[in-house]
């Protein structure tokens, strides 16, 4: 008795077919999220300059930040600034808590800038924490920030140990 439909012509290409029908559920099944994958490492990313006539802006993000999220952030101290700038005017620059971040000190001048930010309610896990807006001053206006001398924590007050800093050369991002 013959039954219409598709036949595998040999057992090596039944198996293959078989085969490839796999790994196609489980792609789709990987791309609809339904295995759990593992967080990634913890970032900060900062993103580039933004420029709308004379006026800048910059946003600072995090993503995949451990132990509640992250709850505090110290971006060097004067002295020893973490933030670099160039055709940016430092007296220019103001610093503004997202996502329940609040400044609790900044400074700024010729040699660069440092800030120290909390979150008071709960941890940032992802999403921007940071809003630098300030005068440009060239024609090439950029913020760097230096991950030697930025400090994290998270919101359970454990310090960040392994984590990197991303910026918008790095790859583009989308903070979750």
């Amino acid at each position: 008795m013959e039954t219409h439909g598709t036949k595998c012509r040999s057992r090596p290409a039944c198996f293959a077919a078989g085969l490839m029908g796999t790994a196609v559920l489980a792609g789709l099944a990987a791309c609809s999220g339904l295995f759990g994958t593992s967080a990634g490492l913890p970032t900060l990313y900062v993103g580039g300059v933004e420029v709308r006539g004379r006026e800048g802006c910059v946003l600072a993000s995090v993503v995949d930040m451990p132990g509640g999220g992250l709850g505090a952030i110290q971006l060097g101290k004067v002295g020893g600034e973490a933030i670099a700038f160039s055709d940016i005017d430092p007296a220019s620059v103001e610093v503004e808590g997202v996502n329940g971040f609040v400044v609790l000190a900044e400074a700024f001048g010729p040699a660069g800038g440092a800030v120290i930010a909390a979150n008071g309610a709960d941890g940032v896990v992802g999403g921007d924490i940071l809003r630098f807006t300030f005068t440009v001053t060239g024609d090439a206006p950029a913020l760097v920030v230096t991950e030697a001398r930025v400090v994290l924590a998270t919101d359970e007050g454990e310090f960040v140990e392994t984590w990197v800093v991303k910026t918008a050369e790095d790859a583009v991002y989308v903070a979750r």
